[in-house]
């Protein structure tokens, strides 16, 4: 299959059916979901995604992984194993980075799940455990025929300090014919143009460079066009947020859909006037119908500030 440049990563707590479809209508070509429990697929204890995307599943155990993968294939584009979340509490289940551990495991993860999957298989994964064994990890994963593999360029130890080691995509792309995707410390239309152009990747993952900023996809459209620069107006941006908080309340209700939309409020503010003062009193609102209108008059001030 076609594999998209343009991909919004998956990332728990973020990437819920809401905000895919928000960076979707920014140019997203794909999107994650966020990591899902195979235990729980099983235990039927969590929803599994009905638009258009890479469901992703994390766990330990193999036959698990396998039969919560065939449960969840239908619903789709393609599976992707998340073999790279360096989280204490997915870790100590075994799951996530803590697969770079156990590489024995890992092959045998991807074989039961190949046995049972006909639809595409990637593999999230990170440059190692602590220290770079990325050669090896690729290796394994084209061995046991994964389509794609997606690497965040850190160590698992390294969780997200330090820089991004954009280097070891150019030394994989010479060594390997799988394609690649790209992740870590993508926040601008030129990390992305220097990853795809110059670094030899198939796709680019955008993960927290697209919260408060979805346009981001958009930006590098135009940029792979030859627009160097591109900023939404006030409008946009108020739109974007009110269509992401109307959605999040569909799915969620009202209630729950204040409380996860917090986290928001900071990167979708950021750089416009009063907008430490409006953070710290949207922070305190309960009601659904005064967030709504506190996050409408801020940026219609904010859009009349830019016209004076």
């Amino acid at each position: 299959m076609r594999f998209p440049k343009l991909s919004l990563a998956p990332m728990a707590g973020y990437s819920d059916a809401a905000f895919r479809e928000i960076c979707r209508r920014w140019g997203a070509e794909m999107t994650y979901s966020e990591m899902i429990s195979s235990r729980a697929v099983l235990m039927r204890t969590t929803k599994i995604p009905k638009d258009r995307c890479v469901i992703q599943l994390f766990g330990s155990d193999p036959a698990e992984l396998a039969e919560a993968a065939e449960k969840v294939s239908d619903r789709a584009v393609w599976l992707n194993l998340n073999a790279g979340c360096p989280v204490k509490k997915v870790v100590k289940r075994g799951a996530g980075a803590a697969l770079l551990k156990d590489l024995p495991r890992l092959r045998t993860i991807v074989t039961e799940i190949k046995k049972r999957v006909q639809k595409p298989l990637s593999v999230k994964t990170r440059l190692g455990w602590e220290k770079d064994d990325s050669e090896r990890i690729v290796s394994l994963l084209a061995e046991e025929g994964v389509d794609l593999v997606e690497i965040h360029a850190r160590t698992a130890i390294q969780l997200y300090n330090g820089k991004a080691r954009r280097d070891a995509f150019e030394r994989l792309k010479n060594h390997f014919d799988i394609p690649i995707f790209a992740s870590g410390d993508v926040f601008t239309p030129e990390d992305i143009d220097e990853l795809l152009n110059h670094r030899g990747v198939e796709g680019v993952l955008v993960a927290r460079g697209a919260v408060g900023s979805p346009w981001i996809f958009k930006a590098a459209r135009l940029r792979f066009e030859g627009e160097r620069y591109y900023s939404p107006t006030i409008r946009d941006r108020c739109k974007t947020v009110l269509t992401h908080l109307k959605m999040l309340s569909k799915d969620k209700g009202e209630r729950k859909a204040i409380v996860e939309f917090r986290k928001f409020i900071t990167p979708y503010t950021k750089g416009l006037r009063g907008a430490k003062e409006f953070r710290r009193y949207a922070m305190t609102l309960k009601d659904y119908s005064m967030f709504y209108r506190a996050i409408e008059e801020f940026f219609s001030t904010s859009f009349q500030d830019q016209l004076c």
